[in-house]
């Protein structure tokens, strides 16, 4: 095989993985690999896996880009944190289709586990840009967490937990309320429930996401789908080729728009969930001067043109109280849910702690916080609020 660097010519700004996604494509065309597909996805294990001998290997801002053979397939497989994008070339699609299966061996996807964990994708913002981290975390189930919700909060999020269909992308949810309502515990059992059809992102830090840095929300938005991306900008890649009329370009990842993946109980999957917590600051009345250009991407992303084609959900969690919120954010229409969580009143304490065997006297109302802490025989003034969805 003829392996001359000089053949290529790249047209564009060079990043990490251009010199060798550009080789690549130019092998492709060489040996006329008219099949191509293009995969990415979370994986549980990055590391100690032996791909064989590269052909070019790139190491940098903590990725890997490796372009190697496989036989008469050729493949490019780029390792980012959590995650996997391969782009594989042949002229047999069975043989791309064996590919694909023999790297999502070598690199399993995590699953939601008979123990009720979900995975979850943290991102925070490194000095090499966007960075995810995967985690299982464990989950309650919405059955087991119910009574601990007062009658009005329960409703309103009982649609959220059962049969609850997106409709569209950029949809917010609302969860406002006091410290140590319960917020946390029913974003797990909301991961649980939703499991089936949708990812979960959790932005650890919220602020830098809606701040200056742009590319970390697209980032976001469109992972995990790089190669898919710049597969469809293969000519800022310096490609100019044709692979001829039989050929066949699958892409998988962000916009498949022409096929809507079902699960058994009809639900379309793709849907990502982006979870932030106590993001009162970013919705305030004053939001657009604390922050900046904050409010206005975070309506973008809700039901502006970023989000557009999108299909996302975002939920927030506040303790601000909804008369501070920006009226921008908590008008009609662009909530699919707003569901304020209450104090459970002295009836459904007295109720909450009977059926723990808690001989307890409440008097007025009191948070769910409170309540486990009255029935560890703790002083319920100075229970410490919920703990926090990211882990520590």
């Amino acid at each position: 095989m003829d392996r001359r660097l000089a053949d290529i010519s790249l047209t564009h700004r060079v990043e990490a993985e251009a010199p060798s996604f550009a080789l690549f494509l130019t092998q492709a065309v060489e040996r006329g690999a008219g099949r191509l597909r293009f995969d990415d996805w979370r994986t549980t294990r990055t590391a100690g896996v032996d791909l064989g001998e590269p052909m070019m290997k790139t190491v940098a801002e903590g990725r890997e880009h490796v372009l190697l053979e496989r036989g008469e397939t050729l493949l490019h497989v780029t390792l980012s944190g959590s995650y996997v994008s391969a782009a594989v070339a042949d002229r047999d699609e069975g043989r791309v289709d064996e590919t694909i299966a023999w790297l999502r061996g070598l690199f399993p996807s995590p699953e939601p586990t008979v123990r009720h964990e979900v995975p979850v994708t943290f991102w925070t913002y490194s000095p090499q840009g966007p960075m995810p981290v995967w985690r299982s975390i464990a989950v309650p189930g919405w059955e087991d967490i119910q009574a601990n919700y007062g009658e009005r909060t329960a409703r309103g999020l009982a649609p959220l937990m059962s049969g609850f269909t997106p409709e569209r992308g950029g949809q917010l949810i609302l969860w406002h309320g006091r410290a140590g309502t319960g917020k946390t515990y029913a974003l797990r059992a909301l991961a649980w429930e939703w499991k089936d059809w949708c990812e979960f992102h959790y932005i650890v830090d919220p602020d830098t996401f809606f701040g200056q840095h742009a590319d970390y929300l697209m980032n976001v938005l469109l992972q995990p789908a790089e190669v898919a991306v710049n597969a469809r900008h293969l000519a800022a890649m310096g490609w100019t080729g044709s692979f001829g009329s039989h050929a066949t370009l699958r892409l998988h990842g962000v916009g498949d728009e022409d096929e809507d993946v079902e699960d058994e109980n009809g639900y379309e999957r793709g849907w990502k969930l982006l979870m932030l917590e106590d993001t009162g600051e970013l919705l305030t009345s004053d939001a657009r001067a604390v922050i900046g250009q904050g409010l206005s991407r975070f309506l973008n992303v809700v039901d502006g043109l970023i989000g557009q084609g999108l299909r996302v959900l975002v939920l927030v969690t506040t303790n601000e109280e909804i008369r501070t919120l920006h009226p921008a954010v908590a008008r009609p229409g662009r909530c699919a849910a707003n569901v304020e969580f209450l104090a459970l009143t002295s009836d459904e304490a007295a109720a909450w702690l009977r059926g723990r065997d808690v001989e307890a006297a409440v008097d007025g109302d009191i948070t769910l916080a409170s309540l486990y802490a009255l029935a560890e025989g703790l002083d319920p003034e100075s229970a410490s609020v919920e703990e926090g969805f990211a882990p520590d």
